[in-house]
């Protein structure tokens, strides 16, 4: 079981994209360093709602990103 005692620990906190992705807007991302926002668990499976420098957003696991 995952534990949610430090969830918030990383909000705020850039991160790296370890491979493409794609955003809500289905715009594919690579070379960016979005902003953490969020970070949830939700079916047992722990996610991060991160922010583009544009404003978009999206969830993303923890072997998508790399926190900086």
């Amino acid at each position: 079981m995952i534990s949610d005692a430090n969830l918030e620990s990383v909000v705020g906190r850039q991160c790296r994209l370890l491979k493409p992705v794609r955003d809500h807007q289905g715009r594919t991302r690579f070379a960016e360093h979005p902003r953490i926002v969020r970070e949830l668990i939700n079916l047992g499976r722990r996610m991060y709602l991160v922010e583009f420098e544009d404003r978009a957003t999206t969830f993303l696991f923890p072997n998508e990103i790399a926190i900086e």
